[in-house]
C-alpha cells in the first residue's frame, strides 16, 4: 500500500502573517442557535492557576517567537473549567485544525457507513460483445480511487473494466464520457496561492477523483555531470506529457529541480539542476483537469484489460442536464469503504482533498448542491445550532484550512473539542486524531515523552502553526486544549514552543 502522504506541504505560503484584527464576518453566517449541545461550567473564562501561567508564559516569552500572536484555551474535560487562556476569543488562523470542524460536521450528518458510489452507464445496447455507443464514468467525490487503499493505484479501475468484460464487453464503438456533474465546476478556491496549486494539497476538487488527483513524478540525477535529468513518473499515461529540461550538475552544486506547469494541457516540465550525488526526490504535482485526467486513466485501463475503445479523446460533462446517468441503470456500481475511512486521512495526515472532498459531499447530500458554498453553509449552521459555537467566533473559506481567510478562535475549537468527547456519532473523530510517538500519523515523531498522551490534530501553513486536541494526565484526567501561533518566526520555532506549552500543561504540578 502506498503510504499517506505527510503532512507537510512541499511549497510554504510565502506570505507570513501579521497579527490579526477582527474579521468582518460573512452575512451568511448569521444564524441564531438551536438544539446547542450542553456542557457542564462552560465558562468563556476563568483564572489561570497560577504555576501552568507561569510555565506556559515563560515558554511564549522566548524572543525567537516574540512577533507570532498566541491563541490557547485549556479546558478540563471532565467539569468544562477553562485552566488557563490566552486570545482565547480572538480570531485566528487556524491552518489545518480547521479539519476538525469539517470532520466533526461530516461524522454528524452522514451515516457511518456512508460511502462514495461511482458508476458506469452505457449509452447503447452491447451486441455481440461490441458495445454500440459509450461508456459514462459519472463520479460522486469517491477520493479513495487510489493506492492508499488497495495496494495499487488503479486496482479501481482494474475491478470496473473486469467487471464490464465480465459481462461480455469486448469492444466499445465511441468512446469514454467524464461525467462530473454531481458538484459544481468551482476546482479550487478563489484566494488559494496559485503557487500552492501545482501540488496535491491543492489538487482540483472534482466529482471525479483519482490518485489524489495528482501525478507522482521521480527526480533523479543523471549519470553525470551534464547529461539529462532522470524524471519518471507514475501512473503512466497519455493525460500528461512530460517535458525535462533538468540537468545533472557535479557533486556540490546547488539543487534547483523543481516542476511547472507547461503551455499546453496536460504538460508538465521538470527545471533546473540536480547534483550527479544527489537522491532521488518524490513529488506529487497536481493534474491540471481532473474529469480528464480520470477518465484518461480509464480508458487506458479498459484497453490493458482487453477491451477496445474506439475514440481516444475523453469527453468531459460539467453540466447536469448533459448527463445521461439518471437514464439508465448503471452497468456496474463502485461502492467505497465506509465514511471512518475518509475521515481518517484528513485527521491522520492532514490530507487537504479528503477535507474538501467531505464540504461538497455534505453541500450535495444535505442541501443538494455540491459545492463550498452549500457545504461550508452546513458547517456554520453546524457550529452554531448544534454545538452552540457564537457565529462571531469564526470565518471559514474551505475545509482543509489551507487559505489563509479562515478564522476561529480557541474557545470554539475548545467547544467543538469537548462537543466530539461528548457525542458518541463523533467518536471517529477522537479516534482518528494523531497520536503521539504512535506508528503512524502527523505526532509520529513528537511528545516521546509523552507517549499515546496526546491525541491531537496539528495545524501549518505559512505563518501559522497550530495543535489542538486532548491531553491525558499522569492520574487519568483528561484536558482539552487549543494552541494557535500566528506570525512571524521560524517553523521550527513555534512548533517547539506548541510543543513546551503542552509539557507545561502536562507537567505534574499543574494541577
Amino acid at each position: 500500500m502506498s503510504s499517506i502522504r505527510s503532512l507537510a506541504p512541499r511549497r510554504l505560503v510565502a506570505a507570513l502573517l501579521p497579527a490579526l484584527a477582527a474579521p468582518v464576518l460573512l452575512a451568511a453566517q448569521a444564524s441564531t442557535a438551536g438544539n446547542v449541545a450542553d456542557s457542564p461550567a462552560y465558562a468563556t473564562s476563568a483564572p489561570a492557576r497560577d504555576a501552568l501561567a507561569r510555565r506556559i508564559d515563560a515558554v511564549l516569552s522566548r524572543p525567537s517567537i516574540s512577533r507570532v500572536t498566541w491563541g490557547i484555551e485549556v479546558r478540563d474535560a471532565a467539569t468544562g473549567t477553562v485552566v488557563y487562556a490566552r486570545n482565547a476569543a480572538r480570531p485566528m488562523v487556524p491552518a489545518s485544525n480547521l479539519k476538525l470542524v469539517v470532520t466533526a460536521t461530516a461524522a454528524h450528518h452522514l451515516d457511518p457507513d456512508y460511502r462514495f458510489r461511482t458508476s458506469v452507464y452505457a449509452t447503447g445496447p452491447v451486441v455481440d460483445g461490441v458495445l454500440q455507443g459509450d461508456l459514462v464514468l459519472y463520479g460522486r467525490g469517491d477520493p479513495m480511487i487510489s493506492g492508499r487503499y488497495f495496494g495499487d493505484r488503479t486496482a479501481v479501475l482494474d475491478s470496473m473494466a473486469d467487471s464490464l468484460a465480465a459481462r461480455g464487453i469486448r469492444r466499445v464503438t465511441g468512446g469514454v464520457i467524464a461525467d462530473e456533474s454531481w458538484w459544481d465546476r468551482e476546482y479550487v478556491r478563489p484566494d488559494w496561492d496559485p503557487a500552492d496549486r501545482l501540488w496535491w494539497y491543492a489538487a482540483p476538487v472534482s466529482a471525479l477523483l483519482f490518485n489524489d488527483n495528482s501525478i507522482d513524478v521521480t527526480l533523479r540525477p543523471g549519470a553525470s555531470a551534464g547529461t539529462p535529468a532522470r524524471v519518471t513518473a507514475e501512473p503512466s499515461s497519455g493525460a500528461y506529457r512530460l517535458r525535462n529540461e533538468a540537468r545533472t550538475v557535479a557533486s556540490g552544486g546547488s539543487r534547483t529541480i523543481d516542476l511547472q506547469r507547461g503551455t499546453a494541457p496536460g504538460e508538465v516540465r521538470a527545471v533546473g539542476q540536480v547534483p550527479v550525488d544527489a537522491g532521488a526526490d518524490e513529488e506529487h504535482f497536481a493534474v491540471d483537469d481532473a474529469a480528464r485526467w480520470t477518465g484518461t486513466v480509464f480508458r487506458e485501463t479498459l484497453e490493458r484489460r482487453g477491451i477496445d475503445v474506439a475514440r481516444d479523446e475523453i469527453r468531459i460533462v460539467s453540466d447536469p442536464s448533459a448527463s445521461v446517468s439518471g437514464g439508465s441503470a448503471a452497468v456496474f456500481d463502485w461502492r467505497s469503504p465506509p465514511l471512518p475511512q475518509a475521515i481518517g486521512p484528513v485527521l491522520l495526515n492532514s490530507q487537504n482533498l479528503f477535507a474538501e472532498v467531505l464540504v461538497k459531499t455534505l453541500g450535495r447530500e444535505v442541501r443538494g448542491q455540491g459545492s463550498w458554498d452549500a457545504g461550508l453553509a452546513l458547517e456554520r449552521a453546524f457550529l452554531t445550532g448544534v454545538v452552540g459555537v457564537d457565529s462571531a467566533d469564526f470565518v471559514l473559506r474551505d475545509g482543509s484550512g489551507l487559505s489563509d481567510g479562515n478564522r476561529v478562535t480557541p474557545r470554539a475549537l475548545a467547544r467543538l473539542l469537548d462537543y466530539v468527547r461528548r457525542t458518541p456519532r463523533l467518536a471517529v473523530v477522537r479516534q482518528k486524531l494523531p497520536v503521539s510517538a504512535a506508528r503512524e500519523g502527523s505526532l509520529r515523531s513528537r511528545f516521546q515523552d509523552l507517549p499515546g498522551r496526546v491525541a491531537a490534530k496539528t495545524g501549518y501553513i505559512g505563518g501559522v502553526n497550530s495543535l489542538s486536541g486532548y491531553l491525558t494526565m499522569r492520574d487519568g484526567r483528561e484536558l482539552i486544549f487549543v494552541i494557535i501561533g500566528n506570525g512571524e518566526a521560524a517553523q521550527a520555532d513555534r512548533i517547539r514552543a506548541i510543543d513546551d506549552v503542552v509539557r507545561a500543561i502536562a507537567a505534574e504540578d499543574g494541577r
